[in-house]
């Protein structure tokens, strides 16, 4: 057991607006607040809230959004920049956030994150960070239980205090300890920029994410404008009827008909995957996509997507890994944290694009297109060299 207990166990069940308010006027004298939430997510594309846990340093909340409904001064704690909000793990609380309230927390800091900076773990979970640092066990048993059913039972409000009751001490740790190392501003920014993988959403701009589809290299450029309506489509479908993308449409059957370029309704049942009740309820609606992207203007078309790297360029590619495997280990960090594979495909993939339009002058980093990633402090660790052994 930790010698230096700085935690609670305890908890305060939320459920009347007033009760509610005074306790959010009081957290806004608060440093930090650590969050959590439990939610049920098996067949909607959104998360369905459950429940949010607050603890404050000094006790713990379990806020019941079945019974609450005034979130105004929630909402401005959320957004208050002197309260850091403090998560584990928290891409799909984010989430919760952004369809509960319409807004992401503002600062937040990622204890899983952290840990990954101090080499204690990349990707370690709540219950193990805990285990490994407070020496104490966190049970595991109601992750998977019934979040919406009511009332909850003592052993899931048990388990749901206890996922927020560590994290302040945590925090406060990992905070110190990356300072002495000079590495607090990273771990900030990098949890800063959770927040950008959720622009598409708070946005509601889906133009962009046809990038995300594996097979879309293989298109041309009509072919492409017609897979970017039908992805940017599925995107708000899935939404407007709260199904898992998958439900709408599968990624490979929208490569297919962007391939094919169906006319009218029996084009669209030779395709293997879209069953008749799909044809039926939305066949007209997606031969109209179809053939409206393919009156938009060649020039305001997408630009073909890069193909998957050749045999030479993967030799070439392994020297940018085994640069990021070394500098990784001279800072002690994990591989995953310094340079991504996706985010060095990225860039390798952009050299590429430069070097086949111009002439043989030295690439210049300033007019590239950076993946995010590179553009803070890996920028100075990594970039020079990087685009050196790639071009």
């Amino acid at each position: 057991m930790d010698s230096q207990k700085n935690y609670s166990t305890e908890y305060v069940l939320i459920t009347e607006d007033n009760v509610f308010n005074q306790y959010c006027e009081a957290w806004q004298s608060k440093n930090y607040l650590a969050l959590d939430t439990e939610f049920m997510r098996t067949d909607s594309f959104y998360p369905k809230t459950a429940l949010l846990q607050v603890c404050d340093g000094e006790s713990n909340y379990l806020i019941d959004p079945l019974s609450i409904s005034d979130w105004k001064k929630f909402k401005t704690l959320m957004l208050a920049p002197e309260i850091t909000k403090i998560f584990h793990s928290c891409s799909e609380d984010l989430l919760v956030f952004i369809r509960q309230f319409g807004l992401l927390p503002n600062p937040v800091f990622d204890t899983q994150v952290a840990n990954a900076f101090l080499n204690q773990g990349f990707g370690l979970s709540y219950q193990n960070m805990i285990a490994e640092q407070l020496e104490i066990d966190v049970p595991k048993g109601e992750t998977r239980s019934n979040w919406l059913q009511r009332p909850l039972s003592v052993q899931q409000l048990d388990y749901a205090a206890l996922d927020v009751a560590y994290l302040p001490e945590i925090y406060l740790r990992q905070k110190k300890q990356l300072a002495e190392i000079n590495r607090l501003a990273w771990v900030e920014e990098d949890c800063q920029r959770l927040s950008r993988l959720y622009k598409e959403e708070l946005s509601q701009d889906f133009s962009q994410t046809y990038r995300n589809i594996s097979a879309a290299w293989q298109l041309d450029e009509m072919q492409l404008n017609i897979l970017k309506a039908l992805a940017e489509w599925r995107e708000i479908r899935a939404r407007q009827r709260d199904k898992p993308r998958n439900w709408i449409l599968k990624d490979k059957e929208l490569v297919t008909i962007a391939k094919l370029i169906p006319e009218d309704i029996s084009d669209l049942s030779q395709i293997d995957g879209l069953n008749t009740n799909f044809i039926h309820y939305e066949g007209k609606a997606l031969i109209a996509l179809v053939q409206d992207s393919l009156r938009v203007e060649e020039k305001k078309r997408p630009e073909i997507l890069s193909r998957p790297l050749s045999n030479g360029q993967k030799k070439i590619f392994k020297k940018a890994q085994v640069l990021v495997e070394q500098k990784a280990e001279a800072l002690n960090l994990p591989i995953e944290v310094l340079g991504r594979k996706r985010t060095l495909i990225s860039l390798f993939q952009e050299i590429l694009k430069l070097k086949s339009g111009s002439t043989q002058k030295p690439i210049d980093s300033d007019k590239m297109s950076l993946p995010d990633e590179l553009i803070g402090w890996r920028k100075e660790i990594l970039l020079k060299e990087l685009i050196e052994v790639l071009q």
